[in-house]
């Protein structure tokens, strides 16, 4: 049976999908273009990602409370990763001219690299967080079911 968190997951999942699709058709408007190419990239992996860590999350345990935090630290810290990389792609060039639109590159340039920063911490505290869930889940069978132990003999 699915729960709501696994997928809400893949709904996030494809909603980074496309925005990274979206990403790669503005690469050429970057004033930083392997920025552009970056975060297309990285909304597309970050999305497959989601998707497929929303097909092993009803397997973690975690608990309830702890499940939705992963859940939402997991899905931020990919968000942040590519809006970051788009911020960076979009002011990573501060000669360039700046636009009445889009403000001074400078200053995309630092909120991409605040974003980044915030998004690597996520992201750390997320595989954390699955790798926890995980170990739980790879105990030998008889030590999570001590009816088996008591019965064998």
């Amino acid at each position: 049976m699915r729960t709501a968190i696994d997928l809400r997951l893949a709904r996030h999942g494809a909603i980074l999908l496309l925005l990274a699709m979206l990403t790669g058709f503005a690469i050429g408007n970057f004033l930083n273009r392997n920025a552009g190419n970056a975060a297309h990239l990285t909304g597309l992996l970050g999305g497959y990602g989601l998707i497929a860590l929303g097909l092993l999350w009803p397997r973690l345990n975690l608990g309830r409370v702890g499940s939705a935090v992963a859940a939402w630290i997991t899905a931020a810290s990919l968000y942040l990763n590519w809006f970051g990389l788009v911020c960076k792609g979009l002011g990573d060039n501060p000669a360039a001219p700046s636009s009445q639109v889009l403000g001074s590159p400078l200053t995309w340039d630092r909120v991409g690299s605040v974003t980044l920063g915030l998004a690597v911490l996520l992201s750390l505290l997320s595989v954390i967080m699955v790798l926890i869930g995980l170990r739980k889940l790879l105990q030998p069978a008889d030590a999570r079911n001590p009816e088996v132990l008591t019965t064998a003999h």
